[in-house]
């Protein structure tokens, strides 16, 4: 996506609460992009999951909410405090909502994947789509691979949406939202602990078995394990390094 958005002069610059995360190269463009958008923006960082939201977000009100990998969830006052709209980017297409969507997908092996636009409401990805972008899972694609695509497919839709709302306001959202009513979101959404429950590996495991949570759900940083005698022991490296 081109950069051909005029920023907008102070006076009419839509007011913006930017739920990202903290340490993200993604988070960091977006932000720029917010601002080189014309949008009045407030951040609030995230690092993990249970973190406490800043006092002070409470008290916003302003035109639009955006959560791009964020780990904050939002409640009903907070969705209620964007007078247009509050929208999350999800890692993942209509068919994987919810937490974990990238290892199921390669855990299920689906042929293809993607990420979502769409507006918030207090269930977990359950909202109006925006849009949805899809690509190829290739034949040697790993976890890492995957999620590095799934990142750049997240900022691109991320530019892509938020320059056609800094163009076409709440018009294009609802132009947008017609346009992709053959998407809907399938499945009930996935939760971390279906995720935490596959990495905990039986000491029974089978090949095929271990292959495929080794190839969808290991990282170093979230290794496979087992528990034996009350100790656990980690897997260490990366799946593609044999």
């Amino acid at each position: 996506m081109t950069n051909d958005i005029d920023p907008a002069k102070p006076g009419d610059r839509s007011t913006v609460l930017f739920f990202g995360r903290e340490n993200c190269d993604g988070t960091q463009k977006a932000l720029q992009f917010l601002n080189f958008a014309g949008f009045d923006v407030s951040y609030v960082g995230s690092q993990g999951l249970g973190q406490t939201l800043p006092d002070w977000v409470r008290d916003w009100r302003g035109d639009y909410v955006f959560c791009f990998r964020s780990y904050f969830i939002l409640d009903q006052a907070l969705i209620d405090a964007a007078a247009i709209a509050a929208i999350n980017f999800h890692p993942g297409p209509p068919e994987y909502p919810g937490s974990g969507c990238i290892n199921f997908a390669l855990y299920e092996g689906a042929e293809n994947y993607g990420v979502t636009a769409h507006i918030i409401n207090t269930k977990v990805d359950n909202g109006s789509i925006i849009k949805a972008l899809r690509f190829p899972i290739l034949k040697h694609d790993g976890l890492r691979s995957v999620l590095a695509r799934t990142h750049l497919y997240l900022f691109h839709l991320l530019q892509e949406v938020i320059g056609g709302i800094a163009t076409g306001g709440e018009s294009y959202l609802n132009d947008q939202i017609v346009a992709s009513a053959a998407e809907a979101w399938r499945g009930k959404a996935r939760r971390m602990k279906e995720l935490s429950a596959l990495q905990k590996l039986p000491l029974d495991i089978d090949a095929a078995e271990f292959e495929k949570r080794l190839h969808s759900m290991h990282l170093p940083e979230y290794p496979l394990y087992i528990s034996l005698h009350g100790r656990k022991f980690v897997l260490l490296g990366d799946a593609d390094e044999g």
